[in-house]
């Protein structure tokens, strides 16, 4: 078995998998060491395409201990390996609901489209929802890179999740490669599922807005150290674009005065930003356009979060994303800490009552959700998701 997985951290995870199975016969990974949902793919299955892409990563990324001469050599390690491939071989490609892990596996079996193999792919994000993820306890993967190798072992040995790929479907993820090929855009996220690409500007506003969380956090501090920053964005995007390309954001607002710097830009590590006043009123939108001309707020529970999500993007809004008085949203957060309550925390069993109380929760919510509604209507569109989690255990 050959298996195709992108990003080499996931790599690592899957290798060691690999090993800690002590299989008979031992398993080839070919890794994809590139993050596909950021720079141009414009006829990056030819040489002048993936020229054209080192050029613009060389732009972006550390060579801090030789990170980016590494990712250049294991690219063209990548692409021998795949040449390399017998007619007859079985590849199992490991892939994620992302725009990065999407765009990978096409552009994989575009790779491969002259190969008389048997292929078959395995959706990491799928599986390990159906696997790992309880109604009390879940981890929401951004990428394959997050899976620890224990589960890589478990999800490989699970097979129902594995499926062949027909004729149809290679032809028709390989005319899709074509079309993104077509593109020169440097950004693209993962949406209702599907790739979207936008501007490269598109999470700016989130970056300012995080760092005017971390100033508001420590006033005390006038600098805020850069991987700090860069670590809290990472944490909160929903999207995986990488932290090259958000310190590469960073530097350009640095240069169009939204940030002022202190040290050397050689790294992350040696310099630390703060907002100028022109960046502190700086704010373009809160997660995504259409939310500007039209905020739209879905009101549901959630673990441990804000209720809000965007109506247009799904992403998750904060406190402050959506004006309301304190008392409004202490009636709010008091009804959210109930949600999942129906569920025993020990076994993750339904409760005898559960049924009732996701009910009496779900009519609770529609009631604040009018409050709300008469709160901020109409500048804002207000509307209610209930929860619908028991319906699977009756």
């Amino acid at each position: 078995m050959i298996h195709i997985i992108f990003g080499a951290a996931a790599a690592g995870s899957l290798k060691q998998a690999i090993r800690e199975m002590k299989q008979k016969q031992i398993d080839d990974v070919i890794a994809f060491d590139d993050i596909y949902s950021i720079g141009p793919l414009l006829n990056l299955h030819e040489h002048e395409g993936q020229a054209n892409r080192i050029e613009w990563l060389r732009n972006v990324m550390s060579n801090e201990f030789g990170y980016f001469d590494d990712m250049v050599n294991d690219q063209h390690r990548m692409l021998q390996q795949i040449k390399e491939i017998k007619a007859g071989s079985r590849i199992l490609i490991w892939t994620g609901s992302n725009a990065h892990e999407q765009i990978a596996l096409r552009y994989a079996i575009y790779l491969l489209k002259e190969k008389s193999i048997e292929l078959s792919v395995i959706n990491i994000t799928t599986a390990f929802d159906q696997l790992f993820n309880t109604n009390t306890r879940r981890m929401i993967l951004r990428h394959s890179g997050e899976i620890a190798s224990e589960k890589f072992k478990i999800l490989y040995e699970s097979k129902e999740h594995i499926h062949p790929v027909t004729k149809e479907e290679r032809e028709r993820l390989q005319n899709e490669w074509l079309s993104l090929a077509k593109e020169n855009h440097t950004l693209r996220i993962w949406k209702k599922g599907q790739t979207i690409s936008v501007p490269e500007d598109e999470f700016d506003a989130y970056l300012v807005k995080m760092a005017k969380r971390l100033h508001q956090s420590a006033p005390e501090e006038e600098y805020i150290v850069t991987p700090r920053l860069i670590g809290e964005v990472i944490g909160h995007l929903d999207q995986y674009i990488g932290d090259d390309f958000i310190e590469y954001r960073l530097k350009t607002l640095i240069d169009q005065g939204i940030f002022d710097m202190i040290g050397r830009r050689t790294s992350m590590r040696y310099y630390s930003i703060k907002l100028t006043e022109f960046g502190q009123n700086f704010k373009k939108w809160v997660c995504c356009r259409e939310f500007v001309d039209h905020p739209f707020v879905k009101i549901e529970g959630d673990y441990g979060g804000e209720p809000f999500h965007c109506g247009h993007c799904q992403c998750h809004l904060e406190r402050d994303d959506v004006p309301m008085s304190d008392t409004l949203f202490s009636k709010l957060w008091n009804w959210n800490i109930q949600y999942g309550r129906w569920f025993d925390e020990e076994t993750d069993d339904l409760l005898p009552n559960g049924v009732d109380m996701e009910r009496k929760f779900n009519q609770e919510g529609e009631r604040i959700t009018e409050e709300v509604k008469r709160a901020l209507s109409p500048a804002f569109q207000i509307e209610y998701s209930p929860s619908e989690y028991t319906q699977y255990y009756i």
